[in-house]
């Protein structure tokens, strides 16, 4: 399953620990000298951090 597909619940994010909630995070990213700059690229990374602020934001929003 592609990563940037995964979504989780707001229940799931908040019984991650902050490990794993980072790792899951950094694996979504996946930064490496071959990423390039093509638009599809730049879409594909624009995506996923769009759905990184998502999975912080209802992180945060769970832990209040």
């Amino acid at each position: 399953m592609s990563k940037l597909n995964q979504r989780w619940t707001p229940e799931q994010l908040l019984k991650m620990n902050e490990e794993s909630f980072m790792v899951e995070v950094l694996d979504m990213i996946k930064f490496s000298p071959e990423i390039d700059d093509t638009d599809a690229q730049v879409n594909t990374m624009k995506q996923k951090l769009t759905l990184i602020e998502e999975m912080i934001q209802t992180r945060l929003a769970t832990k209040k």
